[in-house]
This record gives structure tokens, C-alpha cells and sequence, in this order.
């Protein structure tokens, strides 16, 4: 299984709930890199299998019951025999599992599908992705000459694998107007599952622990049409960083041995960040986050702060199901912070203590973690409950203080990950009935402190129920209805008021599967956008047709037109896009035009795979797209990119 068979209804049901525009490109690589190690499907526990997209902890149970009652599996397609599993989700999670089967089992298989002595050089596996994206219109930041280089964004990534045990990778990329190919450079080499030692990594890497309150990577999912999978966090533990995202990494080592039920992680890391600096106070105003380094100002901030970090993990695992654990960590900076309120940052050193726990009692799985940064602590905890095989159902509690400051966090929250400033309440059931499948949600919040955007205390409330049905062979629908009450600040007779904003989403969908090589999807979506205070009422809609045609044996034809009309930006609405490998657009549209875009995948060999991508978005009554450095002259917004995938 290589990663071509990682498409973009795997993460659909996730990513389409996002309303801001993300690339998710670090979150494709969490999935990419599980593509490489798959789970394990006669040794996996329930924690282990709870880390597949869309599997909660009952389902994981249910998976090793079966293996517990039958023996092993002998493939895969033995999941669909389960007969309390859903064929979707098992449809879902074929490309992260494999089956290998222990020695003394092979005299039963007549034909087995594995070798346990292979020459070295079949143990070997190389890598090799290179992508290059140019947009066809020129932005303001070149025409005129702001930006030092070209137009080419570049991205080039090397994976060098042996066995199962030993991974090693280097990854080169540079930004639209940055002068230098190698502008950012990654770099890693693991070794994993020797004897005592669970996993290591020398230079680049994530940490994932506990709900992501102290430790997760810079990317996840809070919310999405999926009810009940985004509310807790399965821990991903050290993983090796493959992103091109500049931010939120570590870089240094970092290890992970295994002692019985006790796993112990160790890391460190020493690493220059981009950040802005006040030149009288030589104190940090502001972390870079953007990784441009286009002109002066942006080169500036280039690696100008230090950090070194250094901490520890203690997980307990039992009955492979419960996990109890602990997490430390000391993060000191050359630099100090520079408040401007008593809830920022200040300082130059700080100190994290968390405790997380994951315990499986019969059907009701319960999870939690509470963080310390030395002034406060930053809480959820959650449960979910299997009620029967067809209703799941999921709460959780979360409370993040307003000087609860986390420098590595993402947590589950309403504002996308963010652990501060924030009280919550979500419930979600997923519900399995003979006319098709409920996902619905309810989450009340409140940010009880004033924001940069909000200068009181503000909340609101949200509503989702997602609903899918096969109508008959071949032939799915899909409708959601979304509601969102929230607090904002808007203008009112020259003075900034918080006032009440609602926001409402339809979108019905129908997916045709015409034949084994093509594939029809038509969306249509309506939002509405409400502030009776300032009597501000907008609406906006989107329609989309996709279409997907397996042309020949190695060519896969994906195309998409998309016609939009919203009041502006405040109405638009957000189409997640099929791209190439490693990119997953999620883009709002906004005002009235018309976009299309088409990928075409060609894979001549075994070992290449070459894919493209033309797209435009084009609005009539425009004369400049954008805004600021990106500003194009004219209504049409055109790009191309290339990629070139080499397995070996």
C-alpha cells in the first residue's frame, strides 16, 4: 500500500467542517505517515487501533474480540465479517492496517503473501516527492519588486526506509518570493521497536500526549461532521516531522523505551524560530507562524529567537485498553516576551506539568488531561458510551483558563485548537438507524475574558446533525444543517458593541457512483448570516459538480466547477478540494464567480507516479482579487502545480 491510495474521501468526513482556510497539509502527513506503518492488525490493542481515522474505542474492541474468539486474520477483508462494524468505516481504515501472521500459523496458508527472509535490498524503500506550484497571474509583491524571489513555490522530500525498523528523511522547500530553494530545510532518522526501545528520532520531530492540552502538533481537528471521532485524542506519541509547515516543531532527539506496561519518552530540543523582536526592549512581540521570508521586514525575523526544551512522559498501559500518564517539560527562550496584558506571555522560561488518562470500562470509554503552566490549570474531560452496536454517544467538559498560556497545544476547543480563554460543553451521537446514519452535536461556550477581537466577556452556542443515506446501489445522500450563535463586535453608530451573530448552513449532497471509472458528486450549499443589532442580514450559495473517471488502468481524471454567490466575505462558503499528494485545500468562497480546477494522476510504472493540477477562480464584476502582497490586477485568479512521486 503506498500512498496513492490515500484520497480525499479518507479525510472528507473530518476536513469538511472547517470554516477557515487551511491547506492541512502537516494533518495529510499524520495520515501518510501512518500509510507507511500500518497498524498492525494481529498485535494491535484497543489504544493502537483507536489511532485509525474514524475508529472509536468500541469499534477498536470489537476488532479484538473478533481476533480474541476467531484467531488471526489472515487479511484484511476479514473486518467485514464483523458483522457490528459498519463496511464504510472498515473501507475506511484498509489503507492503515496489514496482516502478517506469526510463524507457527504459516503451514496453514498455501499461498502466503509475506516473506520473512528477504535479501536487503528488498527491505529497502525509497521516496522521492517533488512538487512545484506557480501562479499564472503575478501579485502585487512582484510586480512591484517587493519580493526578493520568484514566483516558483518548490517542495522536494527524500524518505529512505529500511525494514520496518529504520526511517530516515530530508525535505527542501521554498515560498512564492523567497530567494533560496532551500529557504526551509527538515531532517530526521528513526529507529523503532528494538527490543526495549519503542522509538527514536534524532532532528526533527512532533510529540503527541495525553488531549493535547501541554503536547500535540500544530495542526488537528476540534470539530466535524463527525460527531463522535474529533472529540478525544488518541496519543500519536513522538512521530518524525515530514511537513513543510515552518512552526510548532522541535528539533533535537527525542526517544521512547518500553518497560512492561511502562513507556517512558524523553525529549530535547534546540532550535532557532522566527519571531518579531522590539529593537529598544529586545524583547519578543510575536512568534512567527507564516514562514515567508519574501522581503526585508519578513527576512528579519528569520531565526531570530532561540529555544531550548527539554521534558519528559511516563505512560502506564494496561489490559491494552487504559493508559495513565504524566508530562513535564521546561521551555526557556534567549529572549524575553513582551506583555501587553497580565494574560499574555511574559518571561523567558516555562515549566508545563500534565496528567491525561484513557480507561475503558465495558462500553463506556472515559478521557481527560489537566495541564499546569505554573499559574493555572487547563482541564477536559470527556466520556463516550457505546448504547448499543447502531448509538454512540460523547460528552466532554473542558475549562481553559485565561492565563492559561501553552506554547505546544491543541486541544479540543471552539476556537480551532486554541487551550485558553475558553468553557465548553459538547455533546455528540452518532446514530445508525435503518434509514441511514445521524452524526449530531451540541456545543455551548464562552470566552470569559476579552480577546484582541472582543474587549468583554462573549459566548454562543452551535448545532450540527449530518445525515447519510444510500438510497440505493451505487447512490448516496448526504445532508447538513448547521447553526451558530455567537457573540462578535461590530460597529454601531461609531461605537465597537458585542452583539449577537447567526449563522446558518444547509448543504444537500449526492454522490453517483455511474460505474467502477466514474464517479459523480453534486453539492449544493446556502448560508445565511444574521446580526439584528446592526440589521446586517447576507446570504450565500455554492454549487458544485465533481466528477471522477478512471480514463485508463494507470490514469485517474478529477475535475470540479464551482459556481458561488455570497454578499461577501462574511457569507462564504468553504469546498474542501481534491489536489495533489500532500496538499488538502480547504478554500472559502466568496463574493460571485465561478472556479474549476482539474488533477490529473498518471502512474506509467510501478515505482512513478506523476500528477498536475490546473485551477481558476474567475469573478466578472472584479477588478483586483486580494488584497495587500497578494493582490492581482484583474478577475482571474489562475495556478498550476506539478508533482513527481518516486518509490522505490
Amino acid at each position: 500500500m503506498d500512498s496513492t491510495s490515500l484520497n480525499d474521501d479518507i479525510l472528507d468526513n473530518i476536513l469538511d467542517e472547517q470554516d477557515e482556510e487551511t491547506d492541512n497539509e502537516e494533518l495529510f502527513d499524520v495520515y501518510e505517515d501512518l500509510l507507511r506503518n500500518p497498524v498492525e492488525l494481529n498485535t494491535a490493542d484497543v489504544l493502537e487501533l483507536s489511532q485509525l481515522p474514524g475508529i472509536d474505542a468500541q469499534t477498536a474492541q470489537k476488532i479484538v474480540d473478533h481476533r480474541d474468539k476467531f484467531g488471526y486474520f489472515f487479511s484484511a477483508s476479514e473486518l467485514l465479517s464483523i458483522k457490528d462494524i459498519d463496511k464504510k468505516v472498515i473501507e475506511n481504515i484498509y489503507p492503515f492496517v496489514k496482516v502478517s501472521i506469526p510463524k507457527d500459523e504459516v503451514t496453514n496458508i498455501e499461498e502466503p503473501d509475506f516473506e520473512y527472509s528477504q535479501p536487503i535490498l528488498k527491505k529497502v524503500k525509497l521516496n522521492l516527492r517533488s512538487r512545484f506550484t506557480n501562479d499564472i497571474q503575478d501579485r502585487d509583491g512582484f510586480t512591484s519588486n517587493k519580493f526578493e524571489g520568484s514566483k516558483l513555490k518548490s517542495y522536494n522530500r527524500l524518505l529512505f526506509k529500511y525494514d520496518k525498523n529504520y526511517q530516515a528523511g530530508v525535505l527542501i522547500e521554498k515560498d512564492p518570493g523567497e530567494k533560496s530553494l532551500n529557504d526551509f530545510t527538515s531532517f530526521h532518522l528513526q529507529i523503532k521497536d528494538i527490543s526495549y526501545l519503542k522509538n527514536f528520532i534524532a532532528g526533527d520531530y512532533v510529540l503527541e500526549f495525553g488531549q493535547g492540552l501541554a503536547l500535540w502538533s500544530a495542526f488537528g481537528v476540534s470539530k466535524s461532521s463527525d460527531a463522535i471521532f474529533p472529540v478525544k485524542k488518541n496519543i500519536g506519541g513522538i512521530r518524525p516531522y515530514t511537513s513543510a509547515a515552518e512552526f510548532k516543531f522541535f528539533r533535537g532527539a527525542a526517544t521512547t523505551l518500553r518497560l512492561d506496561d511502562f513507556y517512558l519518552t524523553a525529549f530535547y530540543s534546540n532550535r532557532n524560530i522566527d519571531a518579531s523582536v522590539d529593537t529598544i526592549t529586545n524583547k519578543i512581540t510575536s512568534i512567527g507562524q507564516s514562514g515567508f521570508h519574501r522581503f526585508e521586514s519578513e527576512i528579519k525575523k528569520k531565526n531570530s529567537v532561540n529555544e531550548k526544551l527539554f521534558g519528559g512522559v511516563l505512560e502506564y498501559r494496561f489490559l491494552g485498553k487504559n493508559n495513565f500518564g504524566i508530562i513535564y517539560y521546561n521551555s526557556t527562550f534567549d529572549k524575553p516576551f513582551q506583555s501587553s496584558s497580565i494574560y499574555d506571555l511574559s518571561g523567558s522560561k516555562f515549566n508545563y506539568l500534565s496528567a491525561f488518562y484513557d480507561v475503558n470500562v465495558a462500553a463506556i470509554n472515559l478521557f481527560g488531561e489537566a495541564s499546569y503552566n505554573g499559574t493555572s490549570v487547563a482541564v477536559i474531560n470527556g466520556f463516550q458510551i457505546a448504547a448499543t452496536n447502531n448509538l454512540i454517544f460523547t460528552s466532554s467538559i473542558r475549562s481553559y483558563p485565561g492565563n492559561y498560556n501553552n506554547l505546544y497545544g491543541f486541544g479540543f476547543s471552539e476556537s480551532s485548537g486554541k487551550v485558553k480563554n475558553e468553557l465548553g460543553f459538547y455533546s455528540g451521537l452518532k446514530w445508525k438507524t435503518a434509514i441511514g446514519v445521524f452524526n449530531i452535536y451540541y456545543d455551548i461556550f464562552k470566552f470569559p475574558y476579552s480577546t484582541s477581537s472582543n474587549s468583554l466577556s462573549t459566548q454562543g452556542d452551535e448545532f450540527l446533525v449530518d445525515y447519510q443515506q444510500t438510497l440505493f446501489t451505487k447512490f448516496d445522500f448526504r445532508f447538513r444543517y448547521k447553526y451558530e450563535n455567537k457573540d462578535v463586535t461590530e460597529e454601531i453608530d461609531n461605537n465597537d458593541l458585542i452583539v449577537k451573530r447567526l449563522r446558518q448552513s444547509a448543504r444537500s449532497e449526492f454522490v453517483y457512483n455511474l460505474s467502477k471509472s466514474i464517479r459523480l458528486k453534486t453539492r449544493l450549499e446556502y448560508n445565511s448570516f444574521l446580526i439584528k443589532d446592526n440589521d446586517i442580514k447576507e446570504n450565500g450559495i455554492l454549487l458544485f459538480q465533481d466528477i471522477r473517471f478512471a480514463a485508463a488502468k494507470y490514469l485517474t481524471l478529477s475535475g470540479r466547477i464551482i459556481f458561488f454567490d455570497t454578499d461577501s466575505f462574511n457569507s462564504a462558503v468553504y469546498e474542501f478540494e481534491n489536489d495533489l499528494l500532500g496538499v488538502m485545500p480547504n478554500l472559502a468562497m466568496y463574493g460571485e464567480g465561478i472556479r474549476c480546477y482539474l488533477v490529473a494522476k498518471y502512474k506509467p510504472l510501478k515505482y512513478l507516479s506523476i500528477s498536475a493540477k490546473y485551477s481558476e477562480t474567475y469573478k466578472p464584476d472584479e477588478s483586483t482579487l486580494s488584497s495587500g502582497d497578494s493582490e492581482i490586477i484583474g478577475n482571474l485568479d489562475n495556478r498550476f502545480s506539478l508533482q513527481i512521486d518516486l518509490s522505490f
